[in-house]
């Protein structure tokens, strides 16, 4: 039977002004801070708009603390400008890991989120940026096919931000659905799942550590560092699988899990750890976004009490917070470029290049079915992926970036999310001080400002950038 949907009229509404600026940048996730820090260092008047009272999105709401995509394949690091100067600047707080392999080679950044949202807060206030938290930006004002102004509402009302260029990095290219860009949202069956993290305290890390140890041949690929008895300071966090279906591997060289498995990051201050509930819903739908937080939560302490019972170090462990829902798919914009899985596979590469990235295909799917596969070298993301159809001055970053499902399993990690923050940010700057129109952004001299800013565009020392 069909739902029937009632409807009120309402007054017609006169609201507010309460920012204008050059650049305007909706959601202050792991993309978005970043783009808003490089639209106001690049001289642009900059309004950051973001609902939860933190910035850093997965960086820190959700307790991802692997930022993949800062080291390539070979050893390279792809991550420069912007975001790298957060991770060092992480670091030298006590809150950034650079995790190393037994080669030497350098392979990813591993955060600590609660600092990772002091050292964001800084870095966007340093920069003069005019900061909405506790803000949802809920629709646009289009004029000629460009984005006018965002209607946001707050603890003081519904207003109004007016802009020149706009930045969407809302993760579900909400501000682009508002504009009439046209996207790709897959049905709650093919989708990937969202997580609910728990964050957990009082562990025993020194008896957990040993049953590790002593344990491995029991367990599933088992990461330990090689200074395990040493528990001082940050560290390389400790992962392991503690059951489940043991994973296989497919023809495309893929490791695959076919159901769930319970797997432990005890986090680079070990005595943390995180325990997750996966769930089945489409991320736009606010009752099946209630209904996760129910059920994410209810399977998040499943595990925790298997840990409880099972690894010794955990029996007095306890759930001290929990995290926002990490929604990993929803709409992605339909861009003037396409990303594919054959692009990241293929090392593809592009004139209008803004970004490198290497993180692994990871694919989360129904029934908990799990594969990842590494990629070799590293790709292009050119600035067309960036660019919605159908909108003049609006550019996109994150996970809702123009790409197909497959290849969105890679580009929507944190660390190649903030290198297209940085990109989309300083893309949003050089128009406005034009007519706003991010397509007559001159590539050459968004390339040059990229470099100056420290951006890594190439691991080839041979290629050149006009």
């Amino acid at each position: 039977m069909a739902t029937i949907q009632k409807y009120m009229e309402i007054p017609a509404a006169r609201l507010p002004i309460v920012a204008e600026a050059d650049v305007v940048v909706t959601g202050g996730g792991t993309a978005g801070y970043i783009a808003a820090v490089a639209a106001a260092r690049s001289g642009a008047k900059t309004v950051l708009i973001e609902r939860n009272g933190f910035l850093g999105g997965s960086a820190t709401g959700t307790y991802n603390t692997n930022l993949s995509s800062s080291y390539d394949s070979d050893g390279n690091r792809i991550m420069g400008g912007v975001p790298w100067e957060a991770i060092e600047r992480l670091a030298a707080a006590g809150g950034a890991y650079i995790r190393e392999i037994k080669n030497g080679r350098r392979t990813h950044a591993e955060i600590f989120p609660e600092t990772t949202k002091t050292v964001a807060l800084e870095m966007v206030y340093e920069a003069g940026v005019d900061l909405y938290l506790h803000t949802w930006a809920s629709d646009c004002l289009m004029e000629n096919g460009s984005v006018r102004g965002i209607i946001v509402q707050n603890k003081s009302g519904r207003q109004i931000v007016l802009g020149k260029t706009f930045v969407d990095a809302s993760a579900d290219a909400d501000i682009a659905y508002k504009a009439g860009a046209p996207f790709e949202q897959l049905d709650v069956d093919h989708s990937y799942l969202t997580t609910l993290d728990l964050t957990v305290c009082n562990i025993d890390v020194d008896k957990v550590l040993r049953w590790v140890k002593d344990n491995a041949d029991r367990l599933e690929t088992p990461k330990m560092p090689d200074n395990i008895e040493d528990n001082e300071g940050i560290k390389s966090m400790v992962e392991f699988v503690v059951k489940g279906p043991r994973k296989t591997k497919l023809p495309d060289g893929s490791t695959y899990r076919p159901g769930r498995a319970l797997g432990v990051k005890m986090l680079i201050r070990r005595s943390i750890c995180r325990v997750q509930g996966h769930v089945e819903i489409d991320g736009t739908d606010v009752k099946q976004l209630t209904w996760a937080e129910y059920e994410g939560r209810r399977q998040a302490l499943e595990e925790l009490n298997y840990l409880r019972e099972n690894v010794p170090g955990f029996e007095d462990a306890f759930v001290v917070a929990q995290s926002p829902l990490g929604v990993r798919e929803t709409r992605r914009v339909k861009g003037e470029y396409w990303l594919t899985l054959q692009d990241l596979d293929g090392n593809t590469r592009h004139p209008d290049v803004v970004g490198l990235n290497c993180r692994p295909v990871d694919k989360h799917m129904k029934n908990d079915e799990f594969s990842i596969r590494m990629l070799m070298g590293n790709h292009d993301i050119p600035l067309r992926a960036l660019i919605p159809q159908n909108v003049r001055n609006l550019l996109v970053a994150g996970r809702c970036i123009s790409s197909d499902h497959d290849a969105n399993a890679s580009l929507r990690g944190g660390g190649t999310c903030m290198i297209t923050g940085h990109a989309a940010g300083t893309a949003a700057a050089l128009a406005s001080r034009g007519n706003g129109q991010v397509r007559d952004v001159d590539i050459a001299l968004l390339q040059r400002t990229l470099l100056d800013q420290g951006a890594i565009l190439s691991t080839d020392p041979g290629r050149r950038f006009v």
